[in-house]
């Protein structure tokens, strides 16, 4: 099978980033097929990079900080350390962390995408994506398209890298977390939250819930209660807990037979992994130890399922500790 993709994308990874991917065929890991790309996003982009220390603090946190704004947002000093730190070789035995990066005419930055592999047993590994952006004036560009295939592929590079045994590894989903459809203080607030969830849906993108029966002598036949999975720890000294929806994104290769996998049985790896990266990437240990005693007295007597964004509802994810 040819590896259209691969070859369109060649001339535009900078060397690190080709000779990671060298050995990884792109065009399974893309949603949008090459000749739609060819049209939208490529005439757009001249540089995909791993991003420098240097060249994020320089280049790309301007358009980070102006994208994301209070406790949703890592300190851009943070995000710089740690590529240092991974590119000075100081990150043994932490999750791997990227940023990848789309360039344009001239160097102008135009989006990027700043994730975590986290490493499960069993050859899994799970891109843990906490941003992804495009700049405003390229956006419907198909440009976030190409930052979700680079991400795959790169934490598929990565995670081959770790596990050396290539024929057991599988990148099955990417991880990210998005406000529920219901979420917002006013009316434009929760459309703009329901947009962003209905194009999250069109990508195949499901909600990662608890779900536990009504009561606890209730039969198996009766109704469940479903409860957000997701507990992010405050970012700073003193701020709470944030409570939003964990999303699966699945990979597109067909190969992979994602709809197979059992959530019930990968969810408590999962998010066992994504608390110690908070740990890995030096968030306060107070902040996390209680987002992770919530998410575990929330996971009492449930398991993990999959659901549609569309149905999670306020009652999910607002009150519920």
């Amino acid at each position: 099978m040819s590896d259209e993709l691969s070859t369109l994308l060649a001339p535009l990874l900078a060397p690190t980033l080709r000779h990671l991917l060298a050995p990884i065929p792109l065009t399974p890991l893309s949603r949008l097929p090459p000749s739609r790309l060819l049209t939208t996003a490529l005439p757009h982009i001249h540089t995909i990079e791993l991003v420098s220390p240097p060249a994020f603090a320089a280049a790309y946190a301007p358009l980070y900080t102006t994208l994301f704004h209070g406790p949703e947002r890592e300190h851009p000093s943070l995000i710089v350390s740690r590529l240092r730190h991974a590119a000075e070789g100081k990150r043994a035995g932490l999750a791997p962390y990227r940023v990848v990066g789309l360039r344009g005419e001239g160097g102008k930055v135009l989006g990027a995408a700043q994730f975590s592999v986290l490493l499960l047993n069993d050859g899994l590994a799970v891109p843990y994506l906490q941003y992804i952006y495009t700049s405003p004036e390229h956006r419907r560009q198909d440009l976030s398209e190409v930052l979700h295939t680079l991400v795959l592929a790169v934490s598929l590079a990565e995670a081959t890298n770790h596990i050396n045994d290539t024929a057991h590894v599988a990148v099955p989903f990417t991880l990210f977390e998005t406000e529920p459809p219901t979420h917002g203080a006013d009316d434009p607030a929760r459309q703009k939250a329901k947009t962003r969830t209905t194009i999250h849906a069109q990508s195949g993108s499901r909600a990662l819930m608890l779900r536990r029966l009504s009561t606890p002598s209730a039969s198996p036949s009766s109704s469940h209660t479903y409860l957000s999975a997701h507990v992010q720890p405050g970012l700073e000294l003193n701020d709470p807990p944030l409570t939003l929806i964990w999303v699966v994104r699945p990979n597109p290769d067909p190969a992979l037979h994602t709809e197979d996998l059992d959530v019930g049985e990968i969810g408590p790896a999962l998010m066992a992994a994504v608390y110690r990266s908070f740990r890995d990437e030096g968030f306060l240990e107070a902040n996390i130890a209680l987002a992770e005693e919530m998410a575990r007295r929330r996971g009492v007597g449930a398991e993990f399922c999959l659901m549609e964004l569309g149905r999670v509802e306020e009652g999910m994810y607002v009150g519920i500790d």
